[in-house]
């Protein structure tokens, strides 16, 4: 209880021995949450003195703030209804620190928990009641992030001109001098930032100034809201953090600002290193000031708006993995909402498998709709209907493309909604991805017209990596020979995106050289310049394949097929089609694999799935010797199988029984890759009757494998089929292969995003030749479609471990107040109340 209530001793030295038990308390108020208050006098013993209920609620307070420390929001907001309903009446006149720091932690966690009502009730109590500025600044900073979740934007925005106004902090007036005066305050700040080292500013002196405080906490609260409806508005808010942290000395929210700095010198300056640089200076210096509440939003800027123009986009889904866990344990619903939007957008446009994303944007959409964040919910339905058009199955047999959105009822109405200013950037969102599906489905007057309606709602800003991709499908549109064919294309429209590209190609080849190479590619073929487009094909095939971007790998072998089949190259048109068709299923976009197998039926029937020649049927072989084969679907359908399954010791089962049938093979094992070394994970056997963990055992330990085939694949990537390992001089002094003899193995490395994950290892005894090289490709794609899996089902642990934490830490914290419970009333068993003592003074007057 002292470690709980220190504060509450200080000023109110009877709190210790009060009569009142906290948890019996608690557990009433959670079985009415619809109540705002509840009468202590039901309590034993009865509590009617004004003191007394103001113990009780000073200790209340004491103990949220100690459970929000903790990362136990909905504990903590337990004890801050109970606080409020122990507030004896007139609270606000006899003791306003008390009420007021009361309704305001009760109003913040109110919102956390998404109850928007409540804390919109709460904080109409404090603005009534609001005795200073930064007490009013304060009720204003929380009505703004209401606002903002329930998409409110320009009213929050209003409410933050106020607030700011009142601090001495104006805002601009809307119109051209908003403009004029974002470009001075960004100005200003990089010249001020410009006469000091980077480094330096970690060593700024903190400002005491606690005006200046609450005016960066509202400036940092408008940001958002501002990048979504009013873009100068933003830069000058942005700026204008920075310049007051430099003119007064840093206070609470300061990172952030920094941070925003850092967002608008990416956003409008293109400055994309010193953008960087910033961003991590603010994370550093986050870091050393302890502020845990703030390194979801810093992780999300710096993910979603910065580090998309300097690194590798597997970094951005790195820093949103980490935003999303620190914004959970500090209770930050509407940040914690936008990494769940950024991650999905993201992992799309990476090219993640479609079913494994389509899972985690449904896990999404069940969180944010529990946090009521209205822009986030709708921001992901956008995201999850893109998905369902792209793994659509409905197409009409004989129809030469896949299915086109459908706009029904549903559609409409969505689209209604999005409308909305404030609903401007899910509204890019829904068009952006329209546009892509448009552009695959071969609607390409869709595609320019979803294009056109992205690049309105994007105003100007291309600053996060959605906005990339309009501008990659806008040029890719615009070359279409379909689309431009009869239509005089503008001279600077293509010019003018491709220059773009280069831009940030040059910047980060890593996510933009094969999107810039295929766009050249596209040019060169309208240009009639078949040689250099031929290279500039292949060259961005290879990039995209190089830095995992499967969809994009598709969709240049695709293009890069129709150009070769237009000059009448057919047989090379084959193999690309071939190579598209492989990809865009590993992608897993169902309705495209379709489209292309009606409409080229002569370049992909002619194959199978994994390219090879299909047997006349007078060559086939009886069919008492055939094994079984697997069709595409098959595939497909296993390939789903392994993406549903988020428990990974079912998911080893399943990956390693689709393993044998597929190869035929006596007995499957699974290694996988962590922390740089291999270790075998599980292993099914013909004779045993399920799988068999080894729970990642080294493989130097492994005395029952070829040690040297798996290290081998391991290093080359390269798979290996051996009819007889022993017969290999590669691999003939393998202990395991000279004590066990004639052995044929079948080796395959799984690889996500250009990583080792781990290697498949199928084995059999049953002679020579039990595996043939045309089961490369089967087992090739189960690879690397398990590596996806995998990787999903890793990353599914590692949340839930998380999420176990957590409650531990909130049941150990139960257990702490129960402890504490209990030791109070053990010290109000050896002292008596003064409530005992009025009774038998009320007693014996009876008596009498």
């Amino acid at each position: 209880m002292k470690l709980l209530c220190k504060s509450a001793d200080e000023r109110y030295p009877g709190a210790q021995v009060m009569k009142v038990d906290l948890e019996a308390y608690l557990k009433r108020r959670d079985a009415r949450p619809d109540a705002a208050s509840w009468d202590l006098d039901a309590l034993a013993p009865p509590l009617v003195a004004p003191h007394g209920r103001a113990e009780l609620a000073a200790m209340s307070l004491a103990a949220g703030r100690k459970a929000k420390e903790q990362g136990a929001p909905s504990e903590a907001a337990g004890f801050f209804e109970a606080g409020l309903s122990a507030l004896p009446d007139g609270s606000f006149k006899e003791d306003p620190e008390l009420a007021f720091s009361l309704h305001a932690e009760a109003a913040e966690c109110a919102y956390l928990g998404g109850q928007l009502e409540r804390a919109g009730s709460l904080l109409d109590v404090l603005a009534a009641e609001a005795r200073s500025d930064l007490e009013r600044a304060r009720t204003y900073e929380l009505r703004i992030a209401v606002c903002a979740a329930q998409g409110r934007l320009e009213e929050a925005i209003a409410l933050g001109k106020t607030a700011l106004a009142m601090l001495g902090v104006p805002l601009p007036e809307d119109g051209p001098a908003r403009k004029a005066a974002a470009e001075a305050e960004l100005a200003a700040a990089r010249a001020a930032l410009g006469t000091r080292r980077l480094s330096d500013l970690l060593d700024e002196p903190e400002t005491s100034d606690a005006r200046v405080r609450a005016a960066l906490r509202l400036l940092m609260a408008l940001t958002m809201p501002a990048a979504r409806i009013c873009p100068p508005l933003c830069t000058f808010i942005a700026a204008r953090q920075v310049n007051l942290s430099l003119e007064h000395g840093h206070g609470g929210a300061s990172p952030y600002g920094y941070m925003a700095y850092a967002w608008m010198a990416a956003r409008v300056l293109r400055r994309y290193d010193e953008a960087y640089e910033v961003g991590e200076l603010a994370l550093e210096m986050n870091e050393r000031a302890g502020q845990d509440e703030l390194s979801c939003r810093l992780r999300l800027v710096l993910g979603a708006h910065i580090s998309v123009f300097t690194k590798h986009l597997l970094s951005s889904l790195d820093l949103f993995k980490e935003a999303h866990e620190a914004g959970l344990r500090a209770g930050d619903p509407s940040y914690v909402a936008q990494t769940c939007v950024h991650t999905a957008l993201v992992r799309l446009g990476l090219g993640d498998e479609c079913a494994a994303v389509r899972a985690e944007v449904d896990g999404f959409l069940e969180l944010v709709q529990r946090g009521r964040d209205e822009l986030a919910l709708a921001a992901l339905t956008g995201v999850r209907r893109a998905l369902d058009d792209l793994m659509s199955t409905t197409a009409p047999v004989g129809a030469s493309r896949a299915p086109e959105p459908v706009v029904d009822e549903a559609t409409a109405a969505y689209e209604e909604k999005i409308s909305a200013p404030a609903y401007g950037a899910v509204a890019l969102i829904h068009y952006a991805l329209r546009q892509q599906v448009c552009f695959l489905v071969e609607d390409y007057e869709g595609a320019m017209r979803m294009g056109s309606l992205a690049e309105a709602k994007m105003q100007g800003r291309v600053d996060d990596h959605l906005a990339t991709e309009v501008f990659f499908y806008t040029c890719l549109t615009l070359l279409s020979p379909a689309l431009s064919r009869g239509r005089q294309l503008t001279p600077v429209s293509v010019p003018n995106y491709r220059d773009r590209l280069a831009a940030w190609a040059e910047r980060c080849p890593d996510n933009y050289r094969h999107k810039h190479l295929l766009v050249r590619a596209e040019s060169a073929r309208a240009a009639g310049e078949e040689l250099a487009a031929m290279k500039l094909y292949d060259q961005a095939i290879e990039a995209a394949k190089v830095n995992g971007f499967v969809r994009d790998e598709a969709l240049a072998s695709e293009l890069c097929a129709k150009f070769h089949l237009a000059s009448g190259r057919e047989r090379i048109a084959h193999v690309y089609m071939t190579d598209a068709h492989e990809a865009y299923l590993r992608w897993g976009a169902t309705a495209k694999v379709r489209q292309l197998s009606r409409k080229y039926p002569h370049l992909v029937a002619r194959t199978t799935l994994f390219g090879q020649a299909s047997r006349p049927p007078e060559a086939a072989p009886p069919a008492s010797t055939q094994r079984p084969s697997l069709d595409a679907l098959a595939i497909f359908r296993a390939s789903r199988a392994l993406h549903g399954e988020l428990v990974l010791e079912r998911l080893f089962e399943r990956l390693l029984r689709v393993l044998r049938e597929i190869a035929g093979a006596r007995r499957a094992v699974l290694l996988l890759a962590r922390d740089g070394a291999l270790g075998v994970e599980a292993e099914l056997a013909a004779d045993a009757e399920g799988v068999r963990l080894d729970a990642a055992m080294p493989l130097e330990c492994a005395s029952d494998l070829a040690v040297a085939v798996i290290q081998h694949v391991a290093q080359t990537q390269q798979p290996v089929v051996l009819a007889s390992a022993a017969a290999d001089e590669r691999f003939a002094q393998d202990p395991y292969l000279l004590e066990a003899g004639p052995r044929s193995i079948l080796c395959l490395a799984m690889t996500h995003q250009g990583r080792l994950t781990g290697v498949l290892y199928a084995e059999s005894d049953a002679g020579a030749g039990a595996f043939r090289a045309g089961q490369l490709e089967p087992c090739g794609l189960l690879a690397s479609q398990a590596a996806v899996a995998v990787n999903n089902a890793l990353r599914y642990r590692e949340v839930q471990s998380t999420a176990s934490d957590l409650r531990r830490c909130n049941e150990a914290l139960a257990a702490e107040v129960a402890r504490l419970t209990e030791e109070l009333r053990a010290c109000n068993r050896d002292a008596e109340s003064p409530w005992s003592e009025l009774r038998r003074c009320s007693d014996a007057r009876d008596a009498r």
